[in-house]
This record gives C-alpha cells, structure tokens and sequence, in this order.
C-alpha cells in the first residue's frame, strides 16, 4: 500500500505530468479542453464587447493564455486551430490546395501521393518558402497534411472506363429517371414492386482470385489456383421485394453432358453455345421458356416490368412481340450506365463473384493436386448464387439505383464525369482574397483542359437506351431500322458472284466426340484435340 502511494505522489508532480503530456502529443492523444466556437465567442467578447481577457475565457471556459496568445498573433479576427508550430504551407493556400485535390477526385482523375507531394513543393516554390524544387517534401509533411484535413485520406480508386465516363451525364441520367417515372405511373407499378424485374448476365472462369489468408510474416505465400478455361455465363433475375429466379447457365459447346449439372441450384436452366456467353436466340429462349416460367401470379391485365441493358442481341422483334403478347414492358437502360442504374450491378454481381472466388479456394484445398475444370463450376457457381442472391441484396440493389422505391437524385453529383470531360470554356474565378489570387490562377493552370476532338460523323442506326421497347413509338423506329439494314444487305446482295469459300480460320474443326475427352488432352498450343491436317487420317 505505501509503495502504490508513492508511485501515485511521484505522477502528481510537474515532471511526470510534463511527460505524460509530451507523450500524449506524440501519440497524437491530445486533444484541446475546449471547442472552436468558445474561443470564437471570447474573441468576440474581447473584441467588440471591450470585456476583460479574463472575464471572457471564465465565461466561455478557454484558458485565459490561449486567448491572449489568439488576439495577440491573429489580427483578422480569425482563430488559428492548429497544434503545435505553424505548417511550412499557410492555412489559406493549403485549404486552396485541399479543393484542388478534391475537385481532381470528382472529375475522375484523383492525384496519388507523389503528385500531391510535386504540387505541394510547387506551391512552397510559389509562395517563396522553399527554395529547391527538385527536393520534394517528405512523407512527414504530407502526413501532416492529411491529418489537417480528415476529408482526404488515401484509398485505391475503382476503375472507370472512358465509354461509362463520358455517358454518365446530368442530362441523361434525368431523362432516364422521367422515362422510368412515366413507365411507372401509366402501367400503375409505383407501389407494385413484387412486378418489377432485373435481368442481367456475367461469365466466370476456371481461375479464381484468391482471397485474403493469414500467413507467417516474412514469407511470400502463394495460392494455387486453375489455368484459365471456357467461359461459363449465367443469366440472373430478381425483382424489388427480393424474389430470386433460378439462373440459366449458358456452357460452351455443342452437346449437353448430364456431368455438367452436378450440384445445381435447384430449378436452374442449361443451354449450349459455341463461346459460352449469350446471344440473342439464348436471351429469347430464356424470357420464353425460363424467365416467364417463375414470374409470380398476377391479374390478367398487369403488366410486368422488366429491366435489362440494351446489348444488341437483348433487343429483336420476335423478343418484343412474345413480351406484348404476355404483358411484360421491356425496359432498356441507357447505354454504359449499367455500374450506377443496373440492380444486379449494383449490388449482387459483386458478392456474387467475391462467394465463387471464396468457394473456388476451398475446393482447391480441400482436393490438393486437381483444378477446377467445368464438370465443377456448375456446382461452385450455384453455392455462390444461394449466397449472394438474397432477399435484402436485392432489396438494397433496387433501392440503391433508384428503381424502387423511386428516386430520381439518387446517383450522386460526382458521378457525372461526362459533364467535366466535355470541352467548355473555363468559367471566371471565384471571389478570392487578392493576396489569394495568383496562387488559385498557379492551381487553375494545373487542371486538366479537355481539348476539342474532330470526329468523323457516321450514320449509326436507332440504338435504343433509356426507354421501353414494347412502347408503340419505340417498336415504329426500331422496325424502321430493321427495315433499312435488310434493303441494304440485299443490294450488297451479288446473286451472279460466286461464293467465298470459308478460310481455315471459319471452318468447325470440333468434333461430337470432342466433349467426351479429358481438359488435359487438349493441345497448349493450338487448343485443339487433335491437328486439323489429321482429322480424316484419325477418323
């Protein structure tokens, strides 16, 4: 008891507490007894009230010797919040070089660490407190920097591409939304979101991306994983109330093998093609004989909507005529817009893939020395889809791109990345203080300037995107363009001109038997079972 006492004396007394204190700053634990706005309050008071610096910071509750350290070094009025000794760059041009970094980040070209680095030592160049350019400042300083400012910190960015960037627009996404709306208010849909409906269709592969492990530190650890083979697509539906439909499993080649349906989601459609992804015969196959099997029981005379993207082979009139005849309003999305209106998209793909990656590992380790081959996806995609295709998934995914309920601000202003990389005319500066404006002009030089580009202009045929194709104006404009690329093949059309023979590249070299062989006994090189020059000799 009497050391405990002691010890206790000894951390009262003014060396240990200024330790304690110093350590405290060095972990970044310190933190001021008061807010902003007291010491905003005391300076008012002292100001343009005349009260007495001590009056004034008993009543707000500041320390007396910070608010006269803030009247005595701030002469506009304004409270200096930082720690510690003032930072190489001042508080206003740094606040400048924050909305530089940030206006960067939404036009969709975010600046990594380095160059925040270049464009801080410029600006300590510019503004004459450093002298040597080609010495960058340190990491320490940026650190600082970020901690300054909590709005920024460092993350890796998703990856866009220029198409989805340019399409996103104010304008365009506006006009899908009231499209959408007035679907929704002529068939009566609003508050039906058991007949609102997504499909959509992705591949997967054999080679699977490993997911996190623990492992020894020091150590590089590796994941075996399978070489890349055939594509295997599904195609996936849900509606707004998280009704899930069997997927429709679209295999590359010609004969369906039973093998290839073990361990299938019950209810699960199968078809064949010759590269493994969709096309327009498979799309209607599955709206006739799959999709229309599971849709729920509904009045006669209520319409189904169903949204999908506008891919050409999602859109022919035979698709259009079966969709009127059993009261479905096919809806197709505006084109590359499908990562912000699309619900699978948006939330169910991703788990969706994350769940076989996660379910392809384990297979690896629990069958040490086999690979997946494609008797086994069918069975690892289906433990995935019974994960990922959950009622809240799909509720969030509706929800989340604006479907239902609806919502036309949904899609945040920053994604109209269309909008920034349009040529324009930089627009005048904002009101900045005077000794402020040479440095925004310094920050304004470095903005990317999109330069106007001479495209050759193509006639390009009525591609729909954004409205219902099963609406009368809609099926007029597409049966026009059907019409004018048949007058057009037919005058291509040469009935004297003999017929080109198919190159060697376009003949069919796969055999019926071919699906019964083995993964390993295909060639490496040319990917064949057997050469072509061959095939009469081994037949």
């Amino acid at each position: 008891m009497e050391l405990i006492m002691r010890r206790n004396m000894m951390l009262k007394t003014p060396f240990f507490f200024f330790v304690g204190a110093i350590f405290c700053l060095m972990q970044g634990k310190y933190h001021r007894a008061y807010e902003e706005k007291q010491m905003v309050r005391a300076i008012n008071l002292v100001k343009k009230k005349k009260w007495s610096r001590r009056k004034a910071a008993k009543l707000c509750g500041v320390p007396e010797s910070s608010l006269r350290f803030q009247l005595k070094n701030n002469k506009g009025g304004k409270f200096d919040s930082s720690l510690g000794r003032p930072s190489l760059i001042p508080h206003e041009e740094e606040r400048m070089l924050k909305d530089h970094i940030i206006h960067l980040a939404k036009l969709g070209y975010p600046l990594t660490r380095s160059d925040v680095l270049q464009i801080a030592t410029q600006t300590a160049v510019f503004l004459k407190v450093k002298k040597d350019p080609s010495h960058l400042l340190s990491q320490h300083w940026l650190n600082g920097f970020l901690s300054r400012w909590p709005e920024l910190k460092v993350v890796r960015p998703s990856k866009l591409g220029m198409k989805r960037a340019k399409a996103i627009t104010k304008e365009s996404i506006s006009k899908y939304f009231n499209e959408l709306n007035n679907i929704l208010i002529k068939y009566e849909l609003k508050d039906k979101p058991h007949l609102i409906f997504n499909v959509d269709e992705t591949g997967f592969n054999f080679e699977h991306r490993p997911t996190k492990v623990v492992a020894p530190r020091g150590i590089k650890v590796n994941a075996i994983t399978t070489d890349k083979g055939a594509i295997t697509t599904i195609l996936a539906a849900g509606n707004a109330v998280g009704y899930v439909i069997p997927p429709y499993f679209i295999f590359k080649g010609k004969h369906m093998i039973e093998r290839l349906k073990a361990g299938v989601y019950p209810g699960s459609g199968f078809e064949m093609t010759s590269s493994g992804w969709s096309n327009g015969e498979v799309f209607i196959n599955y709206i006739e004989n799959h999709f229309s099997k599971y849709l729920p029981v509904r009045d006669p005379n209520q319409h189904i909507l169903l949204l999908y993207d506008g891919h050409t082979s999602h859109i022919s009139m035979n698709l259009i005529n079966y969709a009127l005849s059993k009261k479905i309003i096919l809806f197709v999305l505006p084109p590359h817009s499908s990562h912000l209106l699309q619900p699978l998209d948006v939330g169910t793909f991703k788990p969706l893939k994350d769940f076989y990656h996660h379910e392809c590992q384990t297979y690896m380790r629990k069958n040490p020395g086999q690979v997946i081959t494609r008797y086994e996806v069918c069975q690892l995609i289906s433990k995935a889809y019974l994960k990922a295709f959950t009622p809240s998934n799909l509720i969030a995914s509706f929800r989340k791109s604006g479907i239902f309920p609806y919502n036309k601000d949904v899609i945040d202003e920053h994604h109209f990345l269309g909008d920034a990389l349009r040529p324009k005319v930089p627009g005048p500066l904002p009101d900045t203080p005077a000794a402020n404006s040479d440095y925004r002009k310094f920050l304004d030089d470095l903005l990317p300037q999109p330069k106007p580009i001479e495209i050759k202009k193509r006639k390009v045929g009525y591609r729909p995107g954004g409205v219902a194709i099963t609406e009368e104006k809609i099926i007029l404009k597409i049966k026009k363009v059907i019409q004018e690329k048949e007058s057009v093949n037919k005058k291509k059309i040469n009935p004297q001109q003999p017929q080109k023979e198919p190159s060697y590249e376009e003949l069919d070299t796969s055999s019926s038997d071919e699906s019964e062989m083995s993964e390993g006994d295909v060639c490496c090189i040319c990917k064949r079972f057997s050469p072509p020059t061959l095939r009469g000799v081994l037949g």
